[in-house]
């Protein structure tokens, strides 16, 4: 089979992988994943414009998308793909991208659920889906297997703990993302948990904390620090919608706000899933005023909730708070990020920065490649490719 790796193998997130089948009669063509580019830091405004023939312009020229999780940098370009290529992903991940459609008012994306485990035969090609750990959940990596040759892409992850090694055996080809390759190790959701719960204690206001919403794991973590600290969890309806649909086997917490405009004209889909909270009867603040009212609370915040904050603290000084910064520090240069953490510097509110990535550290990423073996090693989504000699 032929690899043809559009880009990635230079640069962080993007990732856009076409694999060909070269020698059967029946010629078949998969990508996996379809992620765009990262935005430069300083520029809120840009967009990806990538176009890539025969997948999102032209005559189709492919047989199936497979998208490895929900990430952007991994399937940011997914609404542009022709509308007759099937897009095959795991449940999370149809499930979430199909609920950020909503909040947006975007047709949902039309997606085909794959199971771990369970692989898909596409003309020439057979595609078997391995979970990996990682800060989307319901990650997975897929096993290309083709004209008598294995490719293993592993997408994002975080470790390789539960991955059966099995199916692994006798990998030609090993697509390796190698985000963090230069971090010997790091912090775990244990340990953002612990430090979470401490800082919670110790403060006398409210607790905010910024983090990608759809990293149900961290949200967990938070979540458990609050019951560790006898804090409750306070949420919006979109965070709301993501716990209930991809992380069901956690309690979804009670206490909700609308921290901007909802309505029935302007934001429909945000519109439909808060009046479908409200009928069934939880508990929702829709005012900044109301919550106020409201004491031992942790906000799960975003940076388009500066003016909720803002509003906030006109009922109720927020100087005695703190906020729990959990992301990827290269955010705080963009303009979105950067505009809302000033916000809360300049409202009293002190900020702490708690994170574990989702992406393996070198001491991980050497102990997939041991276990794997590969023949042919080939980093992705890394800036720092010759890292990976030394490991191979």
């Amino acid at each position: 089979m032929k690899l043809k790796i559009h880009r990635g193998t230079n640069q962080i997130g993007g990732n856009i992988v076409e694999i060909v089948t070269e020698r059967t009669e029946e010629r078949t063509k998969i990508f996996l994943d379809c992620g765009a580019n990262l935005p430069p830091l300083d520029n809120r405004r840009w967009s990806d414009t990538t176009e890539i023939d025969g997948l999102t312009r032209g005559a189709s020229d492919c047989n199936a998308l497979f998208v490895t999780h929900y990430h952007s940098d991994h399937c940011g370009l997914i609404s542009r793909v022709n509308e007759d290529i099937p897009i095959y992903a795991g449940r999370e991940t149809e499930a979430a991208l199909g609920i950020i459609a909503d909040f947006i008012d975007a047709p949902r994306p039309k997606i085909r659920v794959v199971e771990a485990g369970a692989a898909v035969t596409i003309g020439g090609v057979t595609i078997l889906p391995i979970p990996v750990r990682h800060s989307a959940r319901g990650a997975m990596m897929f096993l290309v297997e083709a004209e008598g040759q294995k490719l293993l892409y592993t997408g994002d992850f975080g470790d390789f703990r539960g991955v059966g090694y099995e199916p692994l055996r006798g990998v030609d080809v090993m697509l390796c993302e190698g985000t963090n390759i230069h971090a010997p190790g790091g912090m775990t959701e244990a340990d953002v948990e612990a430090e979470a719960a401490r800082i919670m204690k110790e403060t006398r206001g409210s607790v905010f904390v910024l983090c990608s919403t759809t990293n149900v794991d961290r949200v967990a973590a938070i979540e458990a620090a609050c019951a560790r600290s006898g804090r409750t969890l306070a949420i919006d309806p979109f965070m709301k919608a993501i716990l209930e649909s991809i992380a069901p086997i956690r309690s979804v917490p009670s206490i909700g706000f609308v921290p901007n405009f909802v309505g029935k004209e302007k934001t429909p889909g945000a519109y439909k899933y808060l009046t479908r909270y409200l009928a069934r009867g939880d508990k929702f603040f829709r005012s900044a005023k109301d919550i106020a009212m409201e004491d031992g609370l942790v906000f799960m915040v975003r940076p388009t909730m500066k003016k909720f904050i803002e509003r906030l603290d006109r009922h109720k000084s927020v100087s005695d708070g703190t906020l729990i910064y959990s992301m990827w520090n290269g955010y705080k240069k963009t303009e979105p990020v950067s505009d809302f953490l000033a916000t809360a510097r300049s409202l009293g509110v002190e900020i702490i920065d708690l994170h574990a990535s989702g992406h393996a550290c070198r001491r991980e990423l050497e102990a997939a490649v041991r276990r794997v073996c590969p023949k042919t090693l080939i980093p992705i989504h890394t800036e720092s490719s010759a890292e990976f000699k030394t490991m191979h």
